[in-house]
């Protein structure tokens, strides 16, 4: 169970709203955002979900054991102008990652653009950014990590791209109320870092970053490029190197080659 007195007391959410389950915590969570007069930030999580939702027609799947939860931000309210709305997605990442070498140190931590966080080469955890159509200062900060939820049965191909924190921590489980506090803090305090311009997103990111200096193909709808990804800018573009000069790019999804 997760401890939602805890979460209140000791994080930056003003509001949580944890179910047993749900169709989707970002679906819930947009429905949430339309009322002008709701406490941001307004946490909602739950234990299992069937119709969670990744980037384009992806869906994330959450077993049980996993944490599935979405934020509705004021952003107004976090003082932070339409100009930070495309780093989002990165400080989430970068707040997960965080998170994981917080709880597994020494682990193996990377991130992926946009919005995947790795863990000893897998991934462990997407992230899917939304905005609330008729309150445009709000967005959702979708999240779905694996925590102790095993792969170790899982059909090989499913064992060969996605992992967990039990698995990296060789059967350990982790209490998700303190995992979710963990990420919470961090997110605040990267959020905050952000406001005050104090954030060296790009550096910070790029450490992590498990596609620099790979060869990748980056998809985008029916334009597929081929290069050398060469990490990130300032406005949180994808930088690929390819034959013939070095390209920035704000959308896709990317593959690498080695």
């Amino acid at each position: 169970m997760i401890d939602t007195a805890r979460l209140l007391a000791e994080t930056c959410v003003r509001k949580v709203e944890w179910l047993d389950e749900v169709g989707s915590t970002n679906d819930r969570a947009l429905q949430l955002s339309i009322g002008p007069l709701i406490e941001t930030p307004y946490l909602v999580g739950a234990d299992r979900q069937w119709a969670g939702r990744g980037r384009g027609s992806n869906q994330w799947w959450g077993a049980d054991g996993s944490l599935m939860f979405s934020i509705v931000v004021g952003m107004s309210a976090l003082n932070l102008t339409p100009a930070d709305w495309p780093h989002f997605s990165l400080v989430t990442g970068l707040a997960i990652a965080e998170t994981l070498s917080k709880t597994l140190p020494g682990a193996n931590v990377g991130l992926k653009w946009p919005n995947d966080v790795w863990l000893e080469g897998r991934k462990v955890s997407g992230i899917l950014i939304e905005q609330c159509e008729r309150q445009s200062d709000r967005l959702i900060v979708g999240v779905g990590l694996n925590v102790n939820n095993s792969f170790a049965t899982a059909p090989a191909e499913l064992k060969g791209i996605a992992t967990s924190m039990v698995d990296a921590a060789g059967g350990t489980e982790f209490s998700r109320t303190d995992v979710l506090i963990t990420f919470l803090t961090c997110w605040s305090e990267l959020t905050e870092q952000l406001a005050r311009n104090k954030l060296s997103l790009v550096e910070r990111w790029s450490r992590l970053c498990v596609l620099t200096g790979h060869p990748v193909t980056l998809t985008n709808g029916n334009q597929e490029t081929m290069g050398v990804c060469a990490g990130i800018d300032a406005d949180g573009a994808l930088l690929l190197r390819t034959a013939f000069n070095l390209e920035r790019h704000y959308a896709g999804t990317v593959r690498r080659l080695d």
